[in-house]
């Protein structure tokens, strides 16, 4: 029997689901990050460093290419993504679905290999993570994949 694993994350929060039968769920791991919930400010030890214009006399702060909490976010989608991986290469699942806040569900596939593509069969882009497990089994097909 093949076996379908579903995914419902957003970027502090994950939880990874067995789905053995048509209205059967069983969680089977929690993911969190709370680093991802925290403020740029307690990410962030100290200012922006500064620096002159290159035509005038005006100073400014210098922008950071990605915000604490983005790049926080993205490491959640890395460890995710790297457990999935090494799950799918051992057989523990065949197919995978994924329920996932709109952005989070972009760094996922950020990050996802070609082959733990191949394994999602359907992307959900909504923030179910703290939804029981009755109200997201109601986003799922109602047959399991074959």
């Amino acid at each position: 029997m093949k076996t379908t694993w579903v995914l419902v994350a957003e970027n502090s929060r994950a939880r990874l689901f067995n789905w053995k039968s048509l209205n059967v769920l069983d969680e089977i791991k929690t993911f969190s990050h709370p680093e991802s919930r925290l403020h740029e400010q307690d990410l962030v030890s100290d200012k922006r460093g500064r620096s002159f214009d290159s035509a005038g006399y005006g100073r400014h702060a210098q922008e950071a290419p990605t915000s604490a909490r983005q790049h926080e976010s993205e490491t959640f989608a890395k460890e995710i993504v790297a457990e999935l991986d090494q799950c799918r290469s051992r057989n523990k699942y065949e197919k995978l679905f994924i329920i996932a806040a709109p952005h989070f569900l972009g760094q996922l596939r950020d990050e996802m290999s070609p082959s733990l593509h191949k394994a999602v069969v359907q992307e959900i882009s909504k923030n179910m993570a703290q939804q029981p497990t009755e109200d997201i089994r109601k986003h799922l097909p109602d047959s399991l994949p074959v």
